[in-house]
């Protein structure tokens, strides 16, 4: 290879920048890129029919691989077995199942999904923590140890079936509020604390030999306090983080690969510069990056501001990935895809998963007979969207329900304590419903919030399908509280009525344990 190519072997691209280049044929021809970023659904074209986004069909993937010269390390974030009909993610459900098996199964269908479609490498799971109240993404518990076992497990799943895993987002989310897609993000312990938290599940981690680990755009100022320009470094420019600390200290022999290389926690205006400095850091592998960055990395280890070593470093650890895939295609060392299992199994951890956190008032099960008229109460930014499968759902089981909502339509209102009087007279059992990832998505007036605490606990459940930190920010006094760690489907919502009629149990368990 050319110093040229073996540069563009660290680069991973997306289908925009393919076709504002010229599409695959001519792409390939000039940019012989060592990697490809694949996504499903929601695919975005221009007036011509390419693809300017990052999802693109799987026809687009095969011309691509055709297209290129040599063979693609083609990596994902998700995708579907063909065939799959149960369109739900299960991350948040281990942390109710709490079940090893759980863990593994889950890694296990997320290699079937890789296979189906020819992805060698996923970029999954997240391994981070529940330390912030603010955070915007569930993770699966506030307990190392919970993540360390369960993970371990998910790798396992994964990477028994042929795929490279990728463990993220070092240093760890979940201390600090911000979303690192919109500005830089941090992780806020102390370097002790950090090494028995974030650096013990990493650890735990390269104990099951997982094959990638992804920086982000948040920093650790407790490792690397070089405070320029109105902010500590963030991992994908710091190389204290990526290579001092991620892979001398820590020992990681696998590769490195940055988040996304357009996100507003990086973004700069020079995505050239940007690029080129992720490199210099320490990442093996680049996410998104613009391809005249290339050219910048090639002036640098020719004039040895960027040492050879570094080059030599990441493809070096590329080709670890590469040997462990095109080993296991050889030997056929994984199942062969299957969609049927893919949803039994997923709907299986979703069940298990699903914990009746509160039921001091034995409300649950409830009784047809007891409660014959139900109000939900949609407390969400959504479009009644999942509250509207819970009252098909219920009325499908003989049980009279209405949705409300919107407290400026009158007849909907749902805020006020004399609404509230009339309400309770009119309804046996008032379910508020709570589909809200986190707290910042909560964007329905506080009101609705509020008159949830009025409603009279005997006849009142709270379902949660969001952060597990509601239960004790928003709603510690309700003394019937369902978590259901899983988003809200037509199958999961079917599970939630089983069990709240008593034709299923709760089996999962609390996701914190240090509140």
């Amino acid at each position: 290879m050319t110093l040229r190519e073996k540069i563009l072997k660290t680069f991973i691209v997306t289908i925009r920048e393919i076709n504002t280049h010229g599409g695959p044929e001519k792409f390939f021809e000039n940019y012989p890129v060592g990697g490809l970023y694949y996504g499903e659904a929601n695919v975005l074209k221009d007036e011509n029919g390419l693809e300017i986004g990052t999802q693109f069909d799987f026809e687009t993937l095969n011309k691509c691989k055709k297209a290129s010269k040599k063979k693609l390390l083609v990596c994902a974030d998700g995708a579907f077995v063909r065939g799959q009909k149960v369109n739900i993610y299960p991350q948040s459900s281990l942390g109710g199942s709490k079940s090893l098996e759980d863990a593994y199964n889950w890694g296990k269908c997320i290699g079937m999904q890789m296979n189906d479609k020819g992805i060698d490498w996923v970029l999954s799971p997240s391994i981070d923590m529940c330390f912030d109240h603010l955070m915007y993404l569930t993770a699966i518990s506030d307990d190392p140890k919970v993540i360390g076992e369960i993970y371990r497990q998910v790798v396992r799943g994964i990477q028994d079936q042929g795929v490279c895993s990728t463990v993220k987002h070092f240093p760890g989310l979940g201390t600090y509020f911000v979303n690192m897609h919109m500005a830089p993000g941090a992780n806020n312990l102390p370097f002790d604390e950090w090494m028995e938290t974030y650096g013990y599940t990493y650890k735990e981690m390269f104990k099951e030999g997982v094959m990638s680990v992804m920086t982000t755009h948040i920093s650790l100022k407790s490792y690397d306090d070089e405070f320029t320009d109105g902010y500590y470094p963030i991992a994908t420019f710091s190389k204290k983080l990526t290579t001092d600390l991620l892979k001398n200290d820590l020992g990681f022999e696998g590769a490195v690969v940055t988040d996304a290389l357009i996100m507003g926690g990086m973004a700069t205006g020079d995505l050239v510069a940007e690029t080129v400095q992720s490199f210099k850091a320490g990442a093996d592998l680049l996410l998104w990056p613009p391809v005249e960055a290339a050219e910048e990395i090639e002036k640098q280890l020719l004039s040895g501001e960027i040492p050879m070593s570094r080059l030599d470093d990441a493809l070096e650890r590329i080709e670890k990935m590469e040997n462990f895939r095109n080993k296991a295609l050889e030997e056929k060392k994984f199942d062969k895809p299957d969609a049927e299992y893919v949803d039994k199994t997923l709907l299986d951890i979703a069940k298990n998963g699903m914990c009746l956190l509160r039921n001091e008032k034995s409300i649950i099960p409830i009784s047809k007979e007891k409660y014959k008229k139900v109000l939900v109460v949609d407390v969400t930014d959504e479009d009644n969207f999942s509250s509207e499968l819970l009252r098909k759902e219920l009325e499908s089981r003989g049980i009279e329900t209405e949705v409300k909502r919107d407290i400026y339509d009158v007849p909907s209102r749902v805020c006020w304590q004399a609404d509230i009087d009339k309400l309770q007279a009119e309804y046996d059992l008032v379910i508020f419903n709570v589909n809200a990832f986190f707290v910042a998505q909560w964007s329905v007036p506080h009101m609705l919030i509020w008159a949830s605490h009025l409603f009279d606990k005997d006849k009142k459940v709270i379902v949660n399908y969001g952060s597990p930190y509601f239960a004790v920010d928003y709603f510690p006094e309700d003394p019937t509280f369902i978590e259901m760690n899983c988003q809200p489907t037509p199958e999961t919502v079917k599970l939630l009525v089983d069990g709240l009629l008593g034709d299923m149990k709760f089996e999962g368990k609390p996701v914190l344990t240090k509140i």
